[in-house]
């Protein structure tokens, strides 16, 4: 069953009306017209009627008409005159019916509900902030240039949140997310707007490594709160509920936010292809939980289950005294496993604040980024552990870092020493 569209049935509601109001107009100006006619008979009766009185001034003047004459011809003539100044006050006025002028006050008030709907109302209402900043460039080197160019605008005018929020995009653009979360962080400070919150939600998991343990959730949850249906808030929370194992979550989060979108919108399409997938990673799970643990138990004496949090690689980091002289208060350190061949991925990541050294780590199945592979389907791995002064998990210069290969997967006691960069 097909319905009329409410753009189109306004259209033609106000097509209806347009016609009524022509129809209204056309009557008024054709009594207009009928006024504007005997008024001008009457202009013209009036100087005939002056004409005549000068002549028979004239007559009486020069002795062709006498006294008694002159006075019945005046007074035939202004008798004349008062008979058309009284048809003249009695014409009909061009006046509207006042039921007609509800019609075309109606017609004002739709019209105008029509702009918005269908015209440029933003013209009226300007854009939020979050949706009038876009990056131009694209190359590397445009992105670097203008993050210098915006850089010094944020210094310049630290009160414009618009110039803050363009060199949070930058940084994003660059996978910087850590300058890009804080400078969101200013943005937010000038013009809290929820869309904002979400991106620095994101840009803080990302810079931690994709973990939304913590603040990123809690903002993401900020916004679920006031506005149930924000669908950038619902569409992060499924990804975020994904990074956690919460499937189940996740495919509630993202059913509410498809929901919201047109189903063969880009949007509605890639919500549909992650349920999917989600769906088919639930299936998995649930059909050969037991096959799928063997298959490891074959190559791995320590292996263990997708997702669980039994410790597989343990160990700690260690600094060298010139080393720990160089930390700041509140260095954030990170330990990864990555696959020896193939994608640099962190297959498992560790991320604490430290406050004294040595520190203990411990890396398991549950610390990985929610695809495989998995660090207990790996025989051996390469570890990092980096120390970074901003907290971002991409590597920044002035990070201090260290590297091992080769290392098994279940050993215990690793020890990992940062002397340098």
């Amino acid at each position: 069953m097909s319905f009329v569209p409410p753009w189109l049935g306004l259209l033609l509601v106000l097509l209806a009306l347009g016609l009524l109001a022509a129809g209204v107009l056309q009557r008024g100006l054709k009594k207009q017209v009928q006024v504007v006619g005997l008024e001008r008979q009457s202009q013209t009766n009036r100087r005939i009627a002056q004409e005549h009185l000068a002549d028979l001034d004239r007559a009486l003047a020069e002795g062709r008409l006498t006294a008694l004459q002159h006075q019945m011809a005046r007074d035939e003539l202004l008798r004349h005159l008062l008979d058309d100044a009284a048809q003249s006050d009695e014409a009909p006025v061009a006046a509207v019916p006042a039921r007609w002028l509800w019609w075309v006050g109606a017609l004002v008030v739709l019209s105008g509900l029509s702009y918005l709907q269908l015209g440029a109302s933003h013209a009226w209402w300007p854009k939020p902030l979050s949706q009038r900043v876009q990056i131009s460039a694209t190359t590397p080197e445009q992105l670097a240039q203008q993050t210098r160019v915006w850089q010094e605008a944020t210094q310049k005018r630290p009160e414009d949140a618009q110039a803050w929020l363009t060199l949070a995009r930058l940084y994003a653009a660059q996978n910087a997310h850590a300058p890009a979360e804080q400078a969101l962080a200013r943005v937010l400070a000038l013009s809290p707007e929820p869309d904002l919150w979400i991106e620095r939600a994101q840009m803080k998991a990302l810079s931690a490594g994709g973990v939304y343990a913590g603040e990123p959730w809690q903002w993401i949850q900020d916004v679920l709160r006031t506005q149930p249906r924000h669908l950038n808030a619902l569409v992060l929370a499924g990804s975020a509920a994904l990074s956690e194992k919460r499937h189940a979550a996740a495919q509630d989060y993202w059913q509410r936010a498809l929901a919201l979108v047109p189903a063969d919108s880009e949007a509605g399409q890639g919500l549909q292809q992650a349920l999917a997938k989600t769906a088919e990673r639930v299936a998995e799970l649930a059909a050969a939980p037991a096959a799928v643990g063997e298959a490891r138990a074959a190559a791995l004496s320590a292996a263990t289950p997708v997702g669980d949090a039994k410790p597989l690689i343990q160990g700690e980091v260690r600094v060298s005294p010139e080393v720990q002289s160089q930390i700041a208060a509140g260095a954030t350190l990170f330990v990864y496993a990555m696959a020896e061949e193939g994608s640099r991925r962190p297959v498992a990541i560790w991320r604490g604040t430290p406050t004294s050294w040595p520190v203990r780590f411990a890396l398991s199945d549950s610390m990985g980024m929610g695809a495989p592979p998995v660090l207990s389907s790996l025989a051996q791995v390469r570890l990092v552990a980096r120390i970074s002064k901003t907290g971002s998990a991409q590597k920044q210069e002035g990070d201090l870092q260290v590297e091992l290969p080769g290392v098994k997967t279940g050993v215990q006691g690793v020890v990992l020493q940062i002397s340098g960069r």
